[in-house]
């Protein structure tokens, strides 16, 4: 009859065992997803992996913009006002200037 440390060692030596042909495989079955994924073209976006947000994080949204000025440049209105709208104000200019109508 085997001893506890007997079995304990045989463990450690299988689960070590284990793991070496875990990898070996999974390397065999990665270059085979990639042949696949080549083979037919697929994407992240086909598989899923491209467009929903990470586990535990909502979904966001695009904020429309609501300034722009002349040069192009944009604003929400959330966040830190940009630096081109807080010199337009100092220079005179009102936020009513570049809402969008």
């Amino acid at each position: 009859m085997a001893t506890y440390q007997e079995i304990v060692q045989k463990i450690s030596e299988l689960q070590k065992q284990a793991e070496e042909i875990k990898a070996r495989e999974q390397a065999s079955v990665i270059a085979d997803i990639r042949q696949k994924i080549d083979q037919y073209g697929l994407t992240a976006d086909d598989l899923g992996f491209g467009t929903k947000p990470a586990a535990g994080k909502k979904a966001t949204r695009k904020v429309p913009v609501r300034y722009r000025d002349s040069a192009g440049n944009t604003w929400t209105g959330r966040g830190k006002r940009p630096g081109w709208l807080t010199q337009a104000l100092a220079a005179g200019k009102t936020i009513e200037d570049f809402l969008i109508r």
